[in-house]
């Protein structure tokens, strides 16, 4: 008897530490992007920005042309965790091109995203 006791408190506790400190066990998902998804630009874009829901620690990002050739950022992604970030990117040529990302968030775990878009032909 003494054990389901110890076992309903332990679950109990768990639900309070769950139910009081959701942002532990929550993602950061990303808010908004200033390049859409699938975006058709008529020019060269000078910068990206990625808004996230909350505060997180971006680990990489990488943009690839059509090719899948990487495109060098003059980048690096800052030690301190930020809701937003804004890359500023290379004068780039007509094409297709993706931009990857990955954080990690306050639970430790990464996640990525991308967003895929083509510079129109002037």
């Amino acid at each position: 008897m003494k054990l389901r006791t110890f076992s309903i408190a332990i679950l109990a506790s768990m639900l309070v530490a769950s139910a009081t400190a959701p942002g532990a066990f929550a993602h950061t998902h990303v808010s908004k992007t200033s390049i859409a998804e699938n975006a058709k630009l008529a020019a060269s874009p000078p910068d990206f920005t990625v808004t996230f829901e909350g505060k997180t620690k971006l680990a990489s990002i990488a943009l690839t042309d059509a090719a899948g050739k990487v495109v060098p950022l003059a980048y690096k992604p800052p030690p301190a965790k930020a809701a937003s970030f804004k890359i500023p990117l290379p004068t780039l040529s007509p094409g297709l091109y993706r931009l990857m990302w990955r954080t990690i968030g306050a639970d430790a775990h990464a996640m990525s995203g991308m967003v895929h878009f083509t510079v129109a032909h002037s």
